[in-house]
C-alpha cells in the first residue's frame, strides 16, 4: 500500500493530495485495525525470542523506530513497550523520539500559547505516545524534537539536550547515542529513520555540504519537570528537509542506503511479528555517512545530481 501512495504522490498535483490525504488516512487506519483482527497474535515471549534473534540483549541501550500497524496482532503498544524493556532488562535503556512540530510551536508562540512537554503528544505514532506516558519515563528537554527514554542511563542521555541551540549537538540524546554505540532498532520502517544520525554529523562539525537550519528563534516552553526554560534553538530549513531522506520521492536512495549498509555489514534484518524490521549499530553508521558525505552523497541528494555526479550511473558499488 505504501508503494502505491508514494507513486500516486508523485502524480497528483500538492493540492490534490493535501485534499485527498485525511480520507486516504481513515481509510488506511480501518483497513489496518481490520488486518490485526485477522493475522495470527503474537504473544510477548514471541515478540522477546523476535528482539533476541534480532541481537538486542540485556544491557544494550537502543533507539527505537516503530509502526505499530507493521508489527500485526498484540496485546497493544503496551505489550510492545514490554518486550523490548524485558529485553534489555534493568542494566538497559529505552529510546523513542517524540518530535512535535516547530512549526506548531512557531504558530503557538505569535498566539501566547506555551508549550509543555508533560502533556505535548509525540507525533510519531502511538507505540511513542504510549511510551512518553510509561511510568518512569524521562523526556528531554526539546520544545519540537525531544527524545523519551526509561532505564539504566536514561537521566544521563537525555539531561543535557537544552544545552545547545542545535537538535543533535554533541550533549543531545544523538550525541549520547553516538557515545554509548547504541543499537537504533527500527520496527516496520525503512531505514531513514536510521539516517538521523547524519543530523549528528551536520550540528558538530563545519565540514558538512549542506546548510540545514533556518536562522534561530527565541522559544519559551516547560519542560518535562514543569520548569520554564526560554532559550534560543534551531529548527531545520523545511525546504532542505523536504528534500532528505524519508520524503516524497526519495524511495531510490533509501532502496540504495539500505543495500549499501547491507553490503557493509551494518545493517541487520531480522523479523518481529509481522513487521520487517532491523538494527545497526550507531558509531559505524555514523562514520560511514561521514565518509559518504566527504563525497557529496547525503541524505539529501537528489536522484538528479547523483546521476550529474557518476556520468548516469546508478551504481552503488563506487560508494
Amino acid at each position: 500500500m505504501n508503494k502505491i501512495i508514494s507513486i500516486l504522490r508523485r502524480l497528483l498535483p500538492s493540492s490534490l493530495d493535501k485534499a485527498v490525504r485525511p480520507i486516504y488516512t481513515s481509510i488506511r487506519s480501518k483497513l489496518r485495525s481490520m488486518n490485526r483482527l485477522i493475522k495470527k497474535s503474537h504473544s510477548i515471549k514471541n515478540l522477546k525470542s523476535d528482539l533476541s534473534v534480532g541481537g538486542i540483549v540485556g544491557g544494550d541501550k537502543i533507539m527505537v523506530h516503530s509502526a505499530m500497524s507493521t508489527v500485526g496482532k498484540v496485546a497493544g503498544p503496551e505489550q510492545i513497550i514490554q518486550s523490548l524493556l524485558d529485553t534489555v532488562g534493568l542494566e538497559g535503556t529505552v529510546m523513542m523520539p517524540t518530535y512535535g512540530s516547530a512549526e506548531k510551536i512557531q504558530q503557538g508562540m505569535q498566539e501566547g500559547k506555551i508549550a509543555d512537554l508533560r502533556t505535548q503528544k509525540s507525533q510519531l505514532g502511538k507505540i511513542t505516545e504510549v511510551f512518553r506516558t510509561w511510568p518512569g519515563v524521562i523526556r528531554s528537554s526539546h520544545p519540537f524534537s525531544s527524545v523519551c527514554a526509561l532505564g539504566n542511563q536514561a537521566e544521563f542521555i537525555i539531561s543535557r539536550h537544552a544545552m545547545d541551540p542545535h537538535i543533535c549537538h554533541a550533549e543531545s540524546p544523538m550525541g549520547r547515542i553516538i557515545d554509548f554505540d547504541a543499537k537504533i532498532v527500527g520496527i516496520g520502517v525503512t531505514i531513514a529513520v536510521g539516517m538521523a544520525v547524519s543530523h549528528y554529523l551536520e550540528d558538530t562539525g563545519n565540514d558538512f555540504p549542506i546548510d540545514v537550519y533556518s536562522p534561530p528563534f527565541k522559544v519559551t516552553y516547560l519542560d518535562n519537570d514543569g520548569v520554564s526554560v526560554t532559550r534560543e534553538v534551531l529548527r531545520y530549513d523545511p525546504q532542505t528537509s523536504a528534500t532528505r531522506i524519508g520524503s516524497p520521492n526519495t524511495d531510490w536512495i533509501c532502496e540504495k542506503l539500505t543495500q549499501h549498509f547491507t553490503k557493509l555489514g551494518i545493517y541487520q534484518a531480522f523479523q518481529y511479528g509481522n513487521a520487517e524490521s532491523w538494527v545497526m549499530h550507531a558509531q559505524p553508521v555514523l562514520a560511514e555517512l561521514r565518509r559518504l558525505a566527504t563525497k557529496g552523497i547525503t541524505i539529501y541528494l537528489s536522484k538528479e545530481k547523483w546521476k550529474s555526479m557518476n556520468s548516469g550511473n546508478e551504481s552503488i558499488d563506487s560508494w
